[in-house]
């Protein structure tokens, strides 16, 4: 026979077993830890019925069980003791008291919150100590038991907010670590919440200012308080001050702002936080190092390529691609790089003046005269000479349609996700589509894909381009929404062509 968990009714000399082995006594002691334990590993139906014949035996050990639950302090147990309260058969409000529709309806669920608030107050564990799993309820899983209690948190917390809002906006900033209750305390008093948001975006510590920056983005009004606290702030809370502004950086006001005062802070680390810092050239590919110059049309003058060529690896790639420089004319003159040195199409020395810049061919760069190279066959590092052109059509403006539809499955589409350098955008909304970004240079394209969870495909939507500098940055998260739609027709030429490109890898088109 199976090992029968015992509990202790108020007789502590008597122990009764509460799982379905037929209500049968035995002797033996056992901790109420012990059978918490016991109670921790169970899940489904297991756990519903052991919790029915708990509460059905002894309802203060129910109680003192639900407690000893949460006081492990882990998301896993609050479900746990929220599952077990779900088991309590309820009358609902309406005439109806079926165990199932008591249970799953949605007239119940604050009486079983309130069961676990009494549960926590006939054991003495006070509401410091359970607020924690209050404000969990959040993040549990949808649909589960403890999940189901959010709408009675949001009431519970608005009327403690009325009451004492220095409390309830304390207990969401030590146990709501990303800080998603604080949209409760703004209903209730916006100014006072949005204000501790901002000290603790500005001066906090031990936080994840982070998640403090997420929830203020919804809250455009916030600028006008940064740039009124700039004049006075230290260099070290003027990069803070910026950070946050950055969010609302298409904000007309915002942009004046960065660009008239912060752009010229006495401050380096101000003006980088706003601007970026320089970065330094990335020598741990020299293929996709030299490839990512000729899709940005950066340019080094000759004193800068002798420089990056003594590195073995980049003079092998430069050995196998082409180069141009531009003349007088506006055209580019072909080059070539051999044995330390820049060559024309004729193999002879080319003296290019000091300063001028020497590019990574581009296929749109070729001329009408050098054409003939587009049909080498010819082995290179990267795609250079057969590379892909696309040209903005009359059909395209603010978005583009030419790969709507075009489906692929998940495992390839993940693939080149990765590959091609895109990450999706996070959403403010849930109407929000699913939008995969990837940036080029002062560009980047953004390409609406379709992901139903029904379905192992993911199929394109619209295509539409973006300054990069209009995206929004808060730590790993990247968002979209308020940046405006540029018209591709009035993009530079290699700009479009590199990130539709992009986009047509994406869904594995070339």
């Amino acid at each position: 026979m199976a090992e029968c968990v015992i509990i202790y009714a108020d007789d502590r000399d008597r122990a009764t077993c509460v799982l379905p082995c037929g209500g049968r006594a035995h002797s033996g002691r056992c901790t109420l830890m012990r059978y918490v334990e016991y109670i921790r590993n169970l899940t489904g139906s297991a756990l519903d019925d052991l919790a029915r014949a708990l509460y059905d035996r002894d309802v203060k050990t129910f109680e003192e069980v639900i407690v000893e639950l949460v006081k492990f302090g882990a998301l896993r147990d609050y479900e746990t003791a929220a599952a077990m309260l779900a088991t309590v058969p309820m009358r609902a409000k309406s005439a109806n008291s079926d165990y199932t529709d008591a249970r799953f309806g949605t007239l119940v669920f604050d009486q079983y919150f309130n069961m676990f608030l009494r549960a926590c107050g006939d054991c003495g564990y006070g509401e410091n100590e359970y607020m924690s799993v209050l404000l969990a309820a959040q993040y549990g899983k949808v649909g589960g038991a403890l999940n189901c209690w959010d709408k009675s948190v949001d009431r519970y917390l608005t009327a403690l907010a009325r009451a004492d809002f220095d409390r309830a906006a304390g207990y969401v900033e030590k146990y709501d670590r990303k800080f998603g209750k604080y949209s409760v305390l703004i209903a209730v008093d916006r100014d006072r919440a949005l204000e501790r948001l901002l000290r603790m975006a500005l001066y906090g510590k031990k936080l994840d200012k982070a998640a403090v920056r997420d929830v203020l983005m919804d809250y455009g009004e916030v600028t006008g308080a940064l740039i009124a606290r700039y004049g006075k702030a230290s260099a070290h809370e003027r990069v803070a001050i910026v950070r946050l502004l950055l969010m609302f950086k298409n904000d007309g006001r915002v942009r004046a702002f960065l660009d008239d005062t912060v752009a010229f802070d006495k401050s380096k680390s101000v003006r980088d936080a706003a601007f970026g810092a320089r970065k330094t050239i990335d020598r741990s590919d020299a293929s996709a190092r030299l490839e990512r110059m000729m899709e940005e049309g950066v340019g080094l003058d000759v004193a800068q390529w002798a420089e990056l060529l003594r590195d073995p690896a980049y003079a092998a790639v430069a050995d196998r691609i082409f180069f141009c420089t531009p003349l007088d004319n506006g055209d580019m003159r072909l080059l070539v790089y051999n044995d330390g040195e820049f060559l024309d199409s004729a193999d002879k020395p080319v003296t290019v003046p000091d300063g001028q810049k020497v590019f990574v061919l581009h296929p749109l760069d070729v001329t009408e005269c050098d054409v003939g190279i587009l049909s080498l066959d010819i082995s290179q590092p990267f795609m250079q000479i057969s590379r892909p052109i696309y040209h903005a059509g009359v059909d395209d403006g603010f978005y583009s349609a030419r790969l709507a539809g075009t489906m692929v499955s998940r495992d390839v589409f993940a693939k080149n996700l990765k590959s091609c350098g895109f990450v999706f955008c996070d959403k403010r909304a849930d109407d929000e589509p699913n939008v995969a970004v990837g940036v080029l240079g002062r560009y980047a394209v953004g390409v609406e894909c379709d992901l139903p969870e029904s379905s192992y495909t993911v199929s394109c939507g619209r295509i539409t381009f973006y300054n990069a500098a209009d995206l929004v940055k808060v730590k790993r998260k990247l968002y979209i929404a308020t940046a405006d739609a540029l018209d591709m027709r009035a993009l530079p030429r290699r700009a479009y062509s590199e990130l539709m490109y992009r986009a047509y890898k994406l869904f594995g088109n070339v």
